[in-house]
């Protein structure tokens, strides 16, 4: 019992002050003089094994988002997070309970024809069977993407909370695509992830609200990222797009944002993936991001809903399907449902940190 207390007490002390200090993303993303691994390039990305948890490594998340539609026609976004991060303290014991990972699993659910978001999240430490990643199987308690072979797709997600249940088969229509350099996505000099996306899945199943069940169908995105070090001290946040047009094609680009008075320049990244699912870097100098209208958040930030979006030869407008997006649990940043407009059409997610 006294070491379930110690370890409680570790828990909600670490999310707790990852919460409170969520503007500050240095001091959980960024690196430290600890035993946890670097991401460094010339190593590489094996799947479907590098589907599962990698706890050397200091952080690491799981993120599916989607835009769903039901059989009226109402339009849904829906995000299920599952984050994964080690405590800096090594611990040298057979027993389970002291395993040093801290888990955190968010979902939340966007109902455009009601102008509703609805979000929930669960912590747990690892522990034998409360949380992981591993064996097809990713899950935080009873919210759970599980997969249906080897491979990470097809996979059922299964989530009942406060915000609503959500029950889906999810497909991949296109393979995974390896971000950055073979994997390798370089955030800022000696800060850098290993990443990978699937950029369009097929969603479908049942979404409950209120307690009305509807089924629903859709378009997703998935990533699978992880580091020991990826913001930069002079780094603030970042704006992260993943897009998907109509013609077939989509488009994931990020901006990571210097804070003001500093001299380094913007990190800016940008693939354009084909019909076909072959994919192309783009020229950062070909990217330009201008932002348009704000929307006041619920703790005074100014989260930019409309862009201006230059990425080679395209030119779009993104705009959010509606203001209130906003993430206010341990972590506070924005993520919600975007529509595109311009040389190309389509749905997507924005997300937005560091405001």
């Amino acid at each position: 019992m006294k070491t379930f207390n110690i370890w409680s007490l570790a828990l909600i002390c670490t999310l707790y002050v990852a919460g409170i200090r969520a503007s500050d993303l240095g001091s959980i993303l960024g690196g430290g003089n600890d035993h946890f691994k670097k991401a460094l390039p010339g190593q590489s990305i094996h799947l479907p094994a590098d589907h599962g948890a990698h706890p050397d490594y200091r952080s690491e998340w799981w993120y599916l988002t989607g835009n769903l539609k039901d059989e009226q026609g109402r339009g849904y976004g829906m995000q299920w997070t599952l984050f994964r991060q080690g405590i800096e303290q090594q611990i040298t014991s057979d027993n389970p309970w002291l395993s040093p990972q801290l888990w955190l699993a968010q979902f939340a659910i966007t109902d455009v024809s009601k102008g509703s978001h609805q979000q929930d999240e669960r912590t747990s430490r690892q522990g034998p069977g409360l949380a992981g990643a591993s064996g097809g199987e990713y899950w935080l308690k009873e919210w759970r993407l599980t997969s249906q072979g080897e491979a990470l797709f097809p996979a059922t997600l299964k989530v009942q909370s406060k915000a609503g249940d959500l029950d889906v088969k999810v497909s991949a229509a296109k393979p995974a695509v390896l971000q950055g350099k073979a994997g390798y996505s370089e955030k800022s000099p000696g800060n850098a992830s290993f990443y990978y996306s699937y950029p369009r899945l097929t969603i479908s199943g049942t979404l409950t609200l209120d307690g009305e069940t509807r089924n629903v169908s859709g378009q997703g995105w998935f990533d699978h990222e992880w580091s020991s070090s990826v913001l930069a001290q002079w780094q603030s946040g970042w704006d992260w797009f993943s897009l998907q047009f109509e013609d077939g094609r989509e488009l994931m680009l990020f901006r990571l944002r210097t804070k003001t008075g500093h001299p380094e320049p913007e990190n800016r990244y940008g693939i354009l993936i084909e019909r076909d699912g072959s994919s192309r870097l783009l020229n950062p100098e070909q990217i330009s991001l201008t932002l348009g209208k704000t929307w006041r958040g619920p703790k005074g930030q100014d989260y930019p809903i409309e862009w201006q979006l230059k990425a080679g030869d395209l030119n779009l407008r993104i705009q959010a399907r509606q203001p209130n997006q906003a993430m206010t649990g341990r972590f506070d940043y924005w993520e919600g449902a975007v529509t595109v407009e311009g040389d190309a059409q389509g749905l997507g997610y924005l997300e937005m940190t560091g405001y």
